[in-house]
């Protein structure tokens, strides 16, 4: 049995220094890959979901592949104004079916100043705010804390506990993650955990009982959300110049969905397929 990471190894990760080269820097604005006005699968009711560019994380099995780069020049420069008057313009849809807006990517947290913006305005004009984030932080400062502090929602993506699996699916370290999970928990911050399941990766017992152990004593993380693979975004790792790794990977079985969501049951969460 592969131990969780040690609490020290994780308060290092998330106290780890700064690294300005890998963040954008912010004068105002955010850098946006899409927009999907209204959403049904990025949190509860319907959603205004904003795309940011940008993510370090390199999952093998990414339906977005063409959100990686820090920069791109299909993606566009908006101010906090300009998406608030997007979003102003469906509030009584959104408020109406209990829904709101979601910051998503990419990593959101890469442009965590702008999404702090953006949160702040939501919340001066009553709408519900989610943060669906894979945990990467790379500042630990009061931009990040202002942020959560205006965030209603948190959906978490914990891709796999094991360290050495998850450098193989994800292609980094998933010490940060788990360091910003545990942040969360410290918080009391309303969370849902989201988690792939993905075959020949983390469709196997083991992997479920080490996400369960890790998550069972959080008492912020009321749900659990499982995500069966899926081959859908295959074509944009084509479009980008890519080779699409999981060639041949099928959805997993019902069967093995179930038994998962058995096995995270047991550790006292309400999981949601």
């Amino acid at each position: 049995m592969v131990p969780l990471v040690p609490q020290a190894d994780l308060e290092a990760a998330a106290h780890a220094p700064k690294h300005p080269h890998l963040h954008r820097g912010y004068h105002g604005t955010g850098l946006v890959h899409s927009i999907e006005s209204c959403g049904t699968v990025d949190g509860p009711g319907l959603r205004y979901v904003l795309f940011l560019q940008g993510c370090l994380m390199r999952c093998l099995y990414c339906h977005n592949r063409d959100t990686w780069d820090l920069q791109s020049d299909k993606a566009r420069e908006m101010t906090v104004p300009e998406v608030m008057k997007q979003v102003m313009s469906y509030r009584h849809y959104l408020k109406a079916t209990g829904g709101g807006v979601t910051a998503t990517g990419g990593e959101p947290l890469l442009q965590y100043e702008f999404v702090r913006d953006w949160f702040v305005a939501c919340h001066q004009n009553g709408i519900h705010t989610c943060l669906d984030t894979n945990g990467y932080a790379l500042h630990y400062d009061e931009v990040l804390e202002t942020l959560l502090d205006h965030t209603d929602l948190v959906m978490l993506d914990l891709k796999q506990i094991d360290p050495d699996i998850h450098r193989v699916l994800v292609g980094i370290p998933n010490t940060r993650t788990l360091a910003f999970a545990q942040h969360l928990a410290r918080r009391k911050q309303k969370t849902r955990v989201r988690y792939v399941v993905v075959p020949g990766y983390t469709d196997d017992d083991r992997s479920a009982h080490l996400l369960g152990r890790f998550i069972a004593p959080m008492d912020n993380v009321d749900t659990v959300e499982i995500l069966p693979y899926h081959e859908l975004g295959a074509h944009k790792w084509a479009l980008c110049g890519d080779d699409y790794k999981l060639k041949g990977v099928h959805p997993p079985p019902k069967e093995t969905v179930q038994r998962v969501r058995s096995i995270l049951e047991g550790y006292g969460k309400a999981v949601i397929v």
